[in-house]
């Protein structure tokens, strides 16, 4: 590893520890939130808290470094290769899979809810339409795209054993992206508030960057400007793995603590953000220490 590519990496090094920093803090503080502030049956805040602009100001530090940083270096950052014979990244692609499979079997299943809730006597039209009024056909789609995105992950993981894999499915890497894509919009079907959202408001911003992060990933794999792009890993990278972890894990300590009642059934607890979490966290933190790929 040449100097540049040495000072490039500790450069890089500032939004990752700034990231762990953001967690330690953020957590605890959504977790007394929940507890005191935010409103269970609505997953608004109830009040005005200065907790409420120390998490927004953290959040907000984090994102804006992770932006800034590698943006400045984008010129001398090489692109790097964590799949080539990589266990480790074959696993947490299997884990980012199982993720999606979950989403996917939890949004299949409200679509037949859905369906056997519809009203008795209702003509094809009007069903059409009651199904796209309940956000039916959202539901639908981003199952769909979360079963291929499962199948991309498994190809994705594997082809770090076989390169000839991931040569035949690029295509594949953009249904991370319609999954992200439909996600979003299935979250602006709901009537919200944005002067006291809370859950909705993370959710929107971590669906955002893995949004664009997937679409960085997709690029550097149909090595599209792979070069000036590389960048946009950590810039996007770095706040979905933050933004995930922090809707994952203050709900997920509510439920084994006994407190569920206070997680909003509009937003609970999904696998897929644990999953997002540890994926776009293991492909920064290993895109800093990886070699760069051999022209």
């Amino acid at each position: 590893m040449n100097t540049s590519t040495k000072n490039n990496s500790l450069f890089l090094k500032i939004p990752v520890l700034s990231a762990f920093a953001a967690i330690l803090i953020a957590v605890p503080l959504r977790i007394f939130q929940y507890l005191k502030l935010i409103d269970p049956s609505t997953g608004f805040y109830n009040e005005k808290d200065f907790s409420v602009i120390i998490l927004y100001a953290i959040l907000v530090i984090v994102m804006i470094l992770s932006i800034v940083l590698p943006y400045l270096k984008h010129k001398t950052i090489q692109p790097v290769s964590v799949e080539k014979s990589s266990k480790v990244f074959l696993a947490v692609s299997l884990l980012m899979a199982l993720g999606t499979a979950i989403d996917a079997v939890g949004l299949i299943t409200d679509f037949v809810d859905l369906i056997s809730d519809v009203p008795q006597y209702i003509d094809r039209k009007s069903l059409t339409e009651y199904i796209s009024a309940q956000g039916g056909t959202l539901i639908l789609i981003q199952g769909v795209f979360a079963i291929i995105s499962a199948f991309y992950f498994v190809i994705s993981g594997l082809s770090a054993l076989n390169e000839k894999m991931k040569a035949k499915f690029k295509i594949l890497a953009l249904s991370p992206v319609v999954w992200c894509v439909f996600r979003l919009l299935l979250r602006f079907k709901r009537t919200i508030a944005f002067i006291n959202v809370s859950d909705l408001l993370l959710e929107l911003f971590a669906i955002v960057f893995a949004m664009v992060f997937f679409l960085a990933i997709a690029q550097i794999r149909a090595k599209i400007d792979a070069d000036s792009i590389f960048w946009k890993i950590f810039a996007y990278g770095i706040p979905t793995a933050v933004l995930a972890v922090v809707c994952f894990l203050p709900r997920f300590i509510l439920l084994i603590t006994g407190n569920s009642e206070m997680i909003n059934a509009l937003h609970p607890i999904y696998a897929s953000d644990l999953t997002l979490a540890i994926y776009a966290g293991y492909i920064c933190i290993s895109s800093l220490k990886s070699e760069p790929k051999e022209s």
